[in-house]
């Protein structure tokens, strides 16, 4: 589903755009999302979020508008077989979760699309702050504003930390990788 991502290259007059797909739902840290995009758009104007799910954003819309972030976020509900198309159009992929037993399914999918990730920590535990993602710590809005600000600044750091992240996914992430690392260790076993 999720094809070879282009790389960011800078825009010209045009605005910017940090992505997250997904549910609604309170563990997924839009209140904390909305609070760091308050201070992004506080010192870029030309940056847009947008928010792909199927869910309504009507529990969210007074919060918005009270931090004044509102006019700055498009809400797309959309079904998941549309999200590879949005995400090859984003700049970064926001998962604002502090918490999380495994590995969001959104994070694999982000990476998979070769996108740069700003996340809390609490639900990044496969990533490495530089390496293959901005990690910020848990509940920092400021610093997950400022992870989001350092990739839209710098192309090639974005770049980087996307084709990382893709090569995460492919090589240790995936069924195929885990299935070889069980038969190795089954191997070893024997």
């Amino acid at each position: 589903v999720f094809g070879a991502a282009p790389p960011i290259q800078p825009r010209k007059g045009g605005s910017r755009t940090v992505i997250f797909t997904g549910n609604l739902a309170p563990y997924q840290g839009i209140d904390r999302m909305l609070e760091a995009f308050r201070s992004v758009r506080a010192r870029r104007d030309d940056v847009r979020l947008v928010i792909a799910t199927e869910d309504r954003f009507e529990a969210y819309e007074r919060y918005a508008e009270e931090l004044g972030v509102r006019p700055g976020i498009d809400v797309r509900q959309v079904s998941f077989s549309e999200v590879p198309e949005l995400l090859s159009d984003a700049d970064v992929a926001l998962n604002p979760r502090v918490s999380c037993d495994g590995l969001p399914q959104k994070l694999l999918n982000y990476m998979a699309a070769g996108k740069p990730v700003v996340s809390f920590q609490g639900s990044a535990k496969h990533l490495v702050n530089g390496e293959n993602a901005v990690v910020v710590p848990d509940n920092d809005t400021e610093a997950f504003a400022a992870g989001i600000e350092r990739l839209l600044a710098d192309d090639a750091l974005a770049n980087r930390l996307g084709e990382a992240g893709r090569k995460l996914v492919r090589t240790t992430l995936s069924w195929s990788g885990a299935a070889e690392r069980i038969e190795a260790l089954y191997h070893g076993l024997l």
